[in-house]
C-alpha cells in the first residue's frame, strides 16, 4: 500500500472548499467540454458524476486511502454506462477527468503553499504522485466500465440501428444502400424529423411515446414507414417520409395531444431532402428541442423549428442574448411573475397589431386591463412602441424561450 499520510491533512483541508469546486468545475466542463445538441439532456447526469468524484477524491486523501484501491463512484459509472449506449466517445469522458484533476490539483497546491514551511517541493511533488495514481487507476476503471457497456449495447438489433442513424448524420463515408437496407428507410425522399420526450409527471413512458407516435403517422399522412430513434430514457426522435407541401398545423396537434392526455412534449424539424435534409431536420428538431428545455414549463405542448428558428440558433451564445434583453427591456427583464406578466401581455399586443380589444380577446381580460398594462410597460418601464418593434420583438421572445437570462448578471 502506498503511503500518503503526509496529504491527510490537504484531504481534511479540502472538506470545506468540494461544494464550491465541484460548482467551479461543472461550470468549466460545461464550457470546454459542451454536452452537443443531440444529448443536451446527459448534462444533469454528469453535474452529479463531478459531484461523486470531487466527494470521493477528498475522502481518498482525508482517510489515507491507497488511490490504487478505489472504485468509481456508481453515479459516475452510469454515467459512463449512458455515454457508451448514447455513441459518445471515450475521449469525452477522459477529457472530463483530465480537467477535473487539473482544478483539484490547482485547489490543492493552494492549500499546501498557504502553509508556511521549507518543504513545499516534496508535499506538491507528494500530490501530484497520488493524483497520478488516482487518476491512472480512475480511468482503468471507467474505461473498462464504458467498454463493456458499449459492446453490450453493440450487440443488440436495437443498437445497430442507432449505431447506422449516428453514421448517417456523422460520418461522410456511409454506404446508403446497406443503411437503407438496415434501417427499413429510404433516404433519397423528402424528410421531417419530431423530437418527443415525455414530462416528469409521465408513469408509463413506454405507451405515452409510442401512442405519441401513432398519433404523428396520422397526422403526417406519409407514404411509408417511418424511422425511429432513441435519444434517452425517456425521448424518441423520429423521422416522416413527408411530402414537401406538408404543413403541419402546432394548434391543432397540440389539441389532438391534450385531449388523449399524453404527458410528452413535441418539437417538429423542417422538411429536408435526400440525406444532407435527413442530417438538417435532425439537427433543427435537436436545436429546438433544446430551446423548449430552456424555456421550462412555460413551453408549448408542440413547437415548430421554423418558427423558433432565430432564437434556436443563438443557443450558443447566452451573454449576448442576456445582453440584449436587458439593453432592450431593462428592468423589464427582471424574473418577477409581475415582469413576466407584462412581457407576455406585451408580446400579444404587438403580436395582435397594437390592438387593445383583439389582445383583450387573446388574454380573456377586460380592454381596461390591457390598456393599463400598456401605460405601465410605456410609462414605468419606459417601452417604446411608436418605433420598429422588431428588436422589442426579439427580445421579448428571447425572455420567453430561455429564462435563464432573465437570472444572468449583466
Amino acid at each position: 500500500m502506498a503511503a500518503y499520510g503526509s496529504l491527510v491533512w490537504v484531504g481534511q483541508a479540502l472538506g470545506p472548499l468540494t461544494e464550491t469546486v465541484t460548482e467551479d468545475l461543472i461550470r468549466v466542463t460545461e464550457q470546454l467540454i459542451p454536452v452537443t445538441d443531440l444529448a443536451f439532456d446527459l448534462a444533469e447526469m454528469r453535474a452529479a458524476s463531478i459531484a461523486e468524484n470531487i466527494a470521493l477524491v477528498q475522502y481518498v486523501l482525508a482517510n489515507n486511502i491507497d488511490p490504487a484501491t478505489i472504485t468509481p463512484p456508481a453515479g459516475a459509472a452510469a454515467y459512463a454506462q449512458r455515454l457508451a449506449r448514447r455513441g459518445v466517445p471515450l475521449t469525452v469522458l477522459l477529457r472530463a477527468y483530465g480537467l477535473g484533476q487539473y482544478r483539484l490539483l490547482d485547489t490543492a497546491i493552494g492549500l499546501i503553499l498557504a502553509v508556511p514551511g521549507p518543504d513545499h517541493a516534496t508535499r506538491i511533488a507528494e500530490l501530484l504522485k497520488f493524483a497520478g495514481t488516482y487518476l491512472d487507476r480512475l480511468n482503468s476503471s471507467m474505461g473498462r466500465i464504458y467498454e463493456a457497456e458499449r459492446d453490450r449495447w453493440l450487440s443488440s438489433r436495437h443498437a445497430a440501428r442507432q449505431q447506422w442513424i449516428t453514421r448517417l448524420l456523422d460520418s461522410d463515408d456511409v454506404d446508403l444502400a446497406a443503411a437503407e437496407a438496415a434501417l427499413n428507410y429510404r433516404l433519397d425522399q423528402h424528410h421531417l424529423a419530431t423530437e418527443v420526450w415525455t414530462t416528469p409527471e409521465a408513469a408509463d413512458t413506454v405507451r405515452a411515446l409510442d401512442q405519441t407516435r401513432r398519433l404523428l403517422a396520422t397526422e403526417m399522412r406519409s407514404g411509408g414507414a417511418e424511422l425511429v430513434a432513441t435519444t434517452g430514457d425517456r425521448a424518441l426522435r423520429i423521422w416522416f417520409p413527408t411530402d414537401p407541401g406538408l404543413h403541419l398545423d402546432p394548434a391543432r396537434l397540440t389539441d389532438r395531444i391534450t385531449t388523449a392526455g399524453l404527458p410528452v412534449r413535441i418539437v417538429i424539424g423542417p422538411v429536408g431532402t435526400g440525406l444532407d435534409g435527413f442530417r438538417r431536420t435532425a439537427r433543427g428538431a435537436a436545436r429546438a428541442k433544446a430551446l423548449v428545455a430552456s424555456a421550462g414549463a412555460t413551453a408549448p405542448v408542440v413547437t415548430g423549428y421554423d418558427t423558433v428558428a432565430p432564437f434556436a440558433l443563438l443557443a450558443d451564445d447566452p451573454d449576448e442574448l442576456a445582453d440584449l434583453a436587458h439593453r432592450v427591456l431593462g428592468p423589464l427583464a427582471a424574473d418577477t411573475p409581475k415582469a413576466a406578466l407584462l412581457r407576455h401581455t406585451l408580446e400579444v399586443f404587438l403580436a395582435e397589431g397594437a390592438s387593445y380589444s383583439r389582445t383583450a380577446r387573446a388574454l380573456d381580460v377586460h380592454r381596461n386591463t390591457v390598456q393599463y398594462r400598456i401605460q405601465q410597460l410605456t410609462g414605468r418601464y419606459g417601452i417604446a412602441l411608436d418605433t420598429d418593434t422588431f428588436e422589442l420583438r426579439f427580445a421579448l421572445g428571447v425572455c420567453r424561450w430561455y429564462r435563464q437570462v432573465l437570472t444572468r448578471q449583466i
